[in-house]
């Protein structure tokens, strides 16, 4: 079975470049069973499938949204959006599509709190094709910093697992 690991976010990839200060960042990686994946494609087979407890923590994530005032969207499913050509603006699942390349595919939200991109990046590492999830987070205030404490160790589990399920399921 593919293998994820904790990577720093590669530097050919757009992400860290969309925001004037980071304040937390994280990428996992995987081998590419299918080289040939778009990263359309790539970003449904990891977004589109996500375990019962990690859809449970989304819903707890909802309710913390709410009571700090921070953009939530309700029950977006990606599953309904597959197939579909993505464009920049159009939300797919829970995020808005920021930018769309070959080998990138950005998708966030920003509000008054904080702004936060996660970006899907295929690259080759040692003449093997990989998928990388990252995600960055830029904060705005106070708010933003008590949501980003809260969230962060639910974000890594959640990140790096939904990763390894579509690696294990054959779906990368």
């Amino acid at each position: 079975m593919p293998q994820v690991i904790e990577v720093p976010v590669p530097h050919d990839c757009s992400l860290l470049d969309r925001f004037q200060s980071v304040y937390f960042c994280d990428a996992y990686q995987t081998s590419l069973s299918k080289p040939n994946l778009s990263v359309q494609d790539a970003y449904e087979a990891v977004f589109a499938h996500p375990p019962g407890w990690a859809k449970g923590l989304m819903k707890v994530r909802g309710l913390l949204a709410s009571v700090l005032g921070l953009k939530h969207v309700e029950d977006a499913l990606l599953a309904q959006d597959q197939g579909m050509k993505y464009q920049v603006g159009q939300r797919a699942g829970l995020f808005s599509i920021q930018s769309i390349e070959p080998n990138e595919l950005v998708v966030g939200d920003d509000d008054k709190h904080l702004n936060f991109k996660i970006s899907i990046y295929k690259s080759s590492a040692n003449g093997v094709q990989v998928l990388t999830l990252s995600t960055a987070v830029e904060v705005h205030n106070g708010v933003g910093k008590l949501y980003m404490l809260v969230v962060t160790p639910f974000h890594r589990l959640i990140a790096r697992s939904m990763l390894q399920k579509a690696a294990d399921s054959g779906r990368l």
